[in-house]
C-alpha cells in the first residue's frame, strides 16, 4: 500500500510543480502574488478559521466532534460556509489592498490561485498523504508501543483502505487545486469590476463544492466514488460557467 501513497504524493507534487512552471513562463505570473496567495490560504484557513473552530466545535483530543454526532445537518451547514466565508474574504481583501498599490492584472488571479490551491494541495493532501505512509508503516510493523498509541477506530480505517482510495484522495486534492484558482477569477472580478455579485456567487460556489466532502464527513454518503464523482462534476459545469461570464466572445 505504501508504493500508492508514494506514487500519489509524487503525482500531486509533479503537477503543482508543472502548473506553476507553465504559468510563470507561458502567463508571466508573479510569484509574490502567488506567495500572497499561499500566505492567506495559511492565515484564513488553518489560523483564523481553526481559532473559530475550537471556539465554537470543541473537538476532543481524539479528533471527534461533539455536534457532528448530535447535529450532523447544522455541522455540515457550519463546515461550509466557515470555509468558504474566511477563503473568500481574504481574497477580496487581498485583492482590494495590491489594487491601492497597483493595477490589476488577469494574470494575478493565476498567481494567487495556483498560491492558495497549492500549499492547499501540499498541505492537505501531500502532508496527509505523509501521515498515511507513516500510519502504514507503523501497522505493518505491528510495534505493540506503536499499536497502542492507535484508537481502534483509526486501526479499523487503515486496514481497509484499498490502493484505489488513496488515488482519489489525489485526484481530490487536483480538482480542488482547479476549483481555487477558478474561485480566484470571481473574487478577483468582483474587486476588478466593482461587481459584489461576482463576490457572493463565489461564496456560495465555495460552499457548494465543500457540501458532498462534509456529507461524507457525517455518514450521509458513504461513497468515495460518488462523492469524487460529484466534485469532479462539479468542477467541470463551474469551469464552463466561468468561461462563459468571463470570457464570452464578442
Amino acid at each position: 500500500m505504501n508504493i500508492h501513497v508514494v506514487i500519489t504524493m509524487i503525482g500531486l507534487i509533479l503537477a503543482l510543480v508543472a502548473g506553476i512552471w507553465y504559468a510563470k513562463k507561458r502567463y508571466k505570473i508573479s510569484l509574490s502574488v502567488l506567495g500572497f496567495g499561499a500566505i492567506s490560504f495559511f492565515v484564513s484557513s488553518q489560523v483564523l478559521e481553526k481559532i473559530v473552530h475550537l471556539l465554537v466545535l470543541h473537538p476532543q483530543k481524539d479528533g471527534t466532534i461533539a455536534l457532528m454526532k448530535e447535529q450532523p445537518l447544522f455541522y455540515v451547514l457550519y463546515a461550509i460556509l466557515m470555509a468558504a466565508l474566511f477563503e473568500e474574504t481574504a481574497r477580496f481583501i487581498f485583492f482590494n489592498w495590491l489594487e491601492k498599490k497597483r493595477s490589476l492584472e488577469d494574470q494575478d488571479a493565476l498567481a494567487y490561485g495556483l498560491g492558495h490551491g497549492g500549499l492547499e494541495l501540499a498541505y492537505l493532501g501531500v502532508a496527509s498523504l505523509l501521515n498515511l505512509f507513516i500510519l502504514f508503516s507503523a501497522v505493518q510493523s505491528q510495534d505493540p508501543k506503536v499499536m497502542q498509541l492507535l484508537s481502534e477506530e483509526m486501526l479499523q480505517t487503515i486496514q481497509s483502505l484499498s490502493a484505489w482510495q488513496v488515488y482519489l484522495l489525489g485526484l481530490e486534492r487536483l480538482l480542488a487545486l482547479a476549483f481555487q484558482v477558478g474561485l480566484t477569477v470571481w473574487v478577483y472580478q468582483a474587486v476588478r469590476r466593482k461587481k459584489v455579485f461576482y463576490l457572493l456567487a463565489a461564496y456560495a460556489l465555495h460552499a457548494l463544492f465543500d457540501l458532498a466532502p462534509a456529507l461524507s464527513q457525517v455518514g450521509w454518503m458513504t461513497s468515495p466514488i460518488l462523492v469524487e464523482s460529484i466534485l469532479a462534476l462539479e468542477v467541470l459545469v463551474f469551469i464552463f460557467i466561468t468561461k462563459s461570464v468571463f470570457w464570452k466572445k464578442s
